[in-house]
């Protein structure tokens, strides 16, 4: 089958998700089964900051296991560790003001 644009435009995607992959989260935390990692990334305006949850288990084999579906007791914690994401991000952010004295490279 010849090689379209499309699979040109996906290994161009591949090669990003690996850089991505390579990064390193600038924090990490979990609430119960809820791990979250905060990342930095450059735009327009500058820096931003986002966050990524995942629910780690161990399956039957005692293998740990990545989701992304919660069960009610698991909602509890996702909404604890937004709360937190959303506090470190913004204190992040206020840090970050211009007009506030800050040493360098702090």
């Amino acid at each position: 089958m010849p090689q379209s644009s499309v699979h040109q435009e996906h290994t161009v995607d591949d090669r990003e998700a690996s850089s991505l992959a390579s990064r390193k989260p600038v924090d990490k935390f979990h609430d119960g089964s809820v791990h979250v990692s905060i990342w930095e990334n450059a735009g327009p305006k500058g820096a931003f900051r986002t966050a990524s949850f995942e629910l780690r288990y161990r399956d039957k084999e005692q293998q740990w296991q990545t989701g992304h579906s919660y069960t009610v007791s698991d909602l509890k914690h996702l909404e604890a560790a937004a709360q937190e994401a959303r506090t470190r991000i913004e204190n992040w952010q206020q840090e970050k003001r211009p007009g506030r004295d800050h040493a360098p490279g702090s």
